[in-house]
């Protein structure tokens, strides 16, 4: 009878990248080394290189599970058709995220300033969710929500990385913000930005519909 493995390969990957979070919670990137990761898990070094080629690809991991993991909630604005209410939606699910993971993603971000293999991969997912907002605004300026804006492209840009910014100062360290006043804020501005309106005012797109500006 074949022996059974010591560690399921799935338990121990997710063993490293779990140790990979908890230490970038307390450490800057360029401290996160591999003997620094496996010192706070139960597997032996060689361990590591079975599922990762080395502390760079680690950290690529670590940014593509979070990001997976923020698609989600922002899918609930992208997929629904209540603008203001899918987005509040989307906000808190965002917003919880970073409650969870901010510190890792505050030092993911400053590591994307002198790291150009981690830089890419975070730069790559900030144009992810770039991109699907641009889609996203597309569509509902094709509904007649949302009207001109100076440029579709440079809006959601913009709006993508006020969010990675603020959610990143307000959640990467403790104490953090009040969640719930992180929320109101990013659905504040986001939809008087696109739709012209305050939440609580008049429906997306009467308050302002057509829009005046960029005529």
């Amino acid at each position: 009878m074949a022996r059974r493995p010591k560690h399921d390969p799935r338990e121990s990957e997710r063993e490293i990248l779990d140790a990979a979070e908890q230490l970038l919670r307390e450490r800057p990137f360029r401290e996160m080394s591999v003997d620094a990761v496996m010192s706070r898990t139960g597997l032996k070094r060689p361990a590591f290189y079975v599922h990762f080629r080395d502390r760079h690809d680690l950290a690529l991991r670590v940014v593509e599970n979070t990001g997976r993991t923020l698609f989600e909630m922002t899918d609930r604005w992208l997929r629904g058709e209540d603008p203001a209410a899918d987005a509040r939606r989307a906000f808190e699910g965002l917003v919880e995220v970073y409650v969870e993971h901010g510190p890792v993603l505050r030092a993911l971000s400053e590591a994307a300033g002198s790291d150009e293999k981690v830089e890419r991969a975070y730069k790559a997912l900030v144009r992810r969710f770039a991109e699907a907002t641009v889609r996203h605004i597309r569509e509902e300026q094709d509904r007649g929500r949302i009207g001109a804006l100076p440029d579709v492209e440079q809006t959601a840009a913009a709006l993508i990385w006020m969010d990675e910014r603020y959610l990143s100062e307000a959640f990467g360290r403790e104490p953090h913000a009040d969640p719930r006043v992180v929320v109101d804020v990013l659905h504040t501005i986001w939809m008087a930005t696109l739709y012209g309106t305050a939440p609580s005012g008049a429906a997306p797109g009467t308050a302002a519909s057509p829009r005046s500006v960029g005529r």
